[in-house]
């Protein structure tokens, strides 16, 4: 039973690396916010005890192995960012969503600067609007995704 509960949590995992490699157009591919990287935050900043860098780093491999990038990728990114979430989680958990999406936003940033740092390695340049576009969309959507994996949480009686 235990075990069942926090499974809720991988699902949501799982649901967000589909989210990430659902085919869409060339021309909104850019825009497409890190699901994986979104729900990392919730759920470390949520359940802090439950949710941390083995779980991002777990994750990020998945996604590298499921987009065919270089493997550690976004595994690097993702560490970065909820080790971050992890030192501020008490603090950003009482401001109001637009403050957090703001901060989110930040997170996004940085994992959009870390992802493209390796793309440049690896001699791939990213356009100055796929830079930015990711985690504005990402900024954008965060109050849906808090309110809704708050809810599923909840329901889940997780705490």
């Amino acid at each position: 039973m235990f075990k069942l509960r926090y499974s809720v949590i991988y699902l949501s995992l799982i649901a967000g690396i589909i989210l990430m490699i659902l085919p869409l157009p060339e021309s909104v591919k850019t825009y497409r916010p890190d699901w994986v990287a979104l729900i990392l935050i919730y759920w470390s900043m949520a359940l802090p005890n439950r949710v941390g860098l083995l779980a991002a780093f777990i994750a990020g491999i998945l996604v590298d192995v499921s987009q065919g990038t270089l493997l550690g990728q976004h595994a690097l990114a993702l560490v970065i960012i909820i080790f971050i979430n992890q030192n501020f989680y008490q603090r950003i958990r009482v401001l109001s969503l637009v403050q957090q999406a703001l901060y989110v936003f930040l997170l996004l940033f940085i994992n959009q600067i870390v992802t493209v740092w390796v793309e440049g390695f690896l001699g791939r340049p990213t356009p100055f609007h796929a830079f930015l576009g990711a985690p504005v969309i990402g900024m954008l959507i965060w109050p849906w995704v808090f309110v809704t994996l708050r809810d599923i949480r909840r329901k889940a009686h997780l705490s």
